[in-house]
């Protein structure tokens, strides 16, 4: 049989219904702005019907359950594209600091201080016993000297950086990490009874994951009681509320590795992946290079130099030249190889006083003589073969300045092809979140359509109460119970 209270308990479902709708929208449209909120939805089904001879007859809605709007292949999508950027961004960003510290072309940097050192030895050629000529070489060795002194600092403190963002981000991970398994053991709490799903605790896990794809490359799988796993390079580091942590080791290598896992982490891709190929080969291969050149130099001067003589006294009395560079601190054979740019200074002889510096082959042919200036003149254009300190690697023949070239094109080129890389890889990044954010993002105008929706909704069923109401009265005054 029909009844006017079945008639108005359709009217309270239409307005619990209609109610938690604008709740929803309401909530949508509070936090449209809200880093990793998913738009929520109410999910309303009819209720089952009432069964009666003549057929079934309508009972009104329920409102089930309020779900998030999320896709996982999106987001799958994302955070393999923020792996990669995060991994483009930090190589192009330190590549760029190391091309920086060159600072070429420029008209005080080490190309233009080697050109006006040789260009001092060769005026000291045109007049080898001029003092203000000697004092000119002392001040351009020293400038050059100097100059790749500042590189290796340089350079060596973008080392230090790296490894002290290394450190940080290893550290960033394992509190995402520990952050994923604490909400893992909520998310299963507040879901439990058949409960409906913990949407502001799924929120800030994915907001979590979102963060750790752009630190590294990791996968993830969701379990039946509401979990995720996460491994990377194929370990579990979330299994339930249980989190693994992660270490750190700078030096050479640098490495990760899973603090009671044997091993270590061979790519992890994201930031740290850049950061950890970064210290073990891009940042050892150009202080290799810088060494190199500064061995070179000291190399090829003092060979030329030490076959020199200086004179002094009336007349003339010759004494041999020493060395014009020197280094401190020498690596040994195999040794540090960031040391001779470092340590490249002038000889203590040549700093103290210019006088010290030879321009003549020797005695036979007097003060006069200019052929040790013209041949470290020549040095500009004269080809030698460049190998590391170790002797691992050969460089190439070619002269210091064509090597100095070399390298700064080198780093250059590779600025070049992070920064494309880089581009390419936000972009792809940027277009993922975009269509993620066409699925699970909130639009205003959307919610507030909702809202006007579910007020007429709501309208309608106030307005069924009203009419129930009549109803009632009416047979009250006609005496039917």
């Amino acid at each position: 049989m029909t009844s006017v209270g079945g008639i108005l308990s359709i009217a309270r479902t239409a307005l619990d219904a209609s109610q938690m709708g604008i709740q929803v929208a309401s909530h949508n449209i509070a936090n449209a702005s809200t880093v990793g909120y998913t738009r929520e939805q109410v999910n309303e089904t009819a209720n089952s019907p009432q069964l009666l001879p003549f057929g079934s007859l309508g009972t009104g809605v329920s409102a089930d359950n309020i779900t998030r709007i999320r896709d996982a292949f999106l987001d799958t999508t994302y955070r393999t594209a923020s792996t990669a950027a995060g991994s483009a961004d930090t190589t192009q960003s330190t590549l760029s600091q190391i091309q920086s510290v060159f600072g070429e072309p420029s008209t005080t940097g080490l190309a233009s201080s080697l050109s006006a050192f040789w260009s001092s030895w060769s005026e000291l050629a045109t007049d080898p016993t001029n003092p203000a000529a000697q004092s000119v070489v002392q001040e351009q060795g020293q400038q050059v000297a100097q100059t790749l002194n500042s590189f290796a600092s340089q350079i060596t403190s973008i080392d230090t950086t790296t490894q002290s963002a290394l450190t940080q981000g290893v550290t960033t991970v394992n509190n995402l990490l520990s952050a994923i398994a604490s909400y893992n053991s909520q998310i299963v709490s507040a879901q439990s009874g058949g409960r409906s799903p913990a949407n502001d605790l799924l929120d800030a896990r994915d907001e979590a994951m979102d963060q750790l794809s752009t630190l590294v490359n990791f996968q993830s799988v969701t379990r039946s009681d509401g979990t995720v796993g996460v491994f990377i390079g194929g370990n579990t580091v979330v299994d339930g509320n249980d989190a693994q942590q992660l270490t750190a080791t700078n030096g050479q290598p640098a490495s990760v590795s899973i603090v009671g896992m044997p091993g270590t982490l061979p790519n992890p891709g994201g930031s740290i992946g850049a950061q950890l190929g970064l210290l073990n080969s891009t940042i050892p291969q150009v202080m290799t290079q810088l060494n190199s050149l500064a061995q070179g130099l000291v190399t090829q001067v003092n060979a030329i130099h030490s076959t020199g003589a200086t004179f002094s006294g009336t007349p003339p009395v010759a004494s041999p030249a020493g060395n014009f560079f020197a280094e401190t601190n020498p690596p040994p054979a195999g040794g540090d190889p960031y040391e001779t740019a470092a340590g490249i200074q002038l000889d203590p002889a040549v700093a103290a006083n210019a006088g010290a510096i030879a321009a003549s082959a020797g005695t036979a042919t007097g003060p006069g003589d200019n052929s040790v200036a013209n041949a470290i003149a020549n040095l500009q254009t004269t080809t030698a073969t460049f190998t590391s300190a170790d002797g691992a690697t050969t460089f190439g023949t070619m002269s210091i300045d064509d090597f100095y070239q070399n390298l700064v094109g080198s780093v250059a080129t590779q600025v070049q092809n992070s920064q494309d890389n880089m581009t390419v890889n936000d972009t792809l990044k940027s277009n993922a979140d975009s269509q993620r954010q066409s699925v699970s993002g909130v639009s205003t105008d959307e919610e507030l359509t909702a809202i006007i929706q579910q007020q007429s909704s709501y309208t309608a069923a106030a307005r069924l109460v009203t009419v129930v109401d009549q109803m009632m009265q009416t047979l009250d005054q006609m005496g039917v119970t």
